[in-house]
């Protein structure tokens, strides 16, 4: 007698990342949900789980509040530090152009960290 074989399980952040990056896509399409789900070849009651899900998990996730940096000039190469909520830390120099750690800043608002 032949054993059945299962499928392997998928990745849950793998499946995660595929409904955001497939929301994000929704967006900016133009269609109905049920035009853009024929597209896609998923189901609007998935796609409208999904939605809840990936929304509620937004509204959960607190914004980082930014303070005030004041950067005094010193004989060693200065850094700006910045410690992210999932723990990993972005050094910059402290000489960095204004307009490109507010455009780091804002990159980083989009996605999750």
């Amino acid at each position: 007698m032949p054993v059945p074989v299962s499928k392997p399980r998928r990745d849950p952040a793998v499946t995660r990342r595929q409904w955001a990056e497939r929301l994000d896509r929704f967006r900016r399409s133009g269609q109905t949900v049920a035009q853009f789900c024929d597209a896609e070849g998923v189901s609007a009651p998935s796609f409208y789980v999904w939605k809840r899900t990936l929304a509620a998990e937004s509204a959960a996730t607190p914004t980082p509040a930014l303070v005030p940096i004041h950067v005094t000039p010193s004989p060693t190469p200065a850094v700006i530090e910045l410690s992210l909520p999932s723990g990993a830390v972005l050094r910059l120099p402290a000489d960095i152009r204004v307009n490109l750690l507010v455009a780091v800043l804002r990159g980083l608002e989009g996605r999750p960290c």
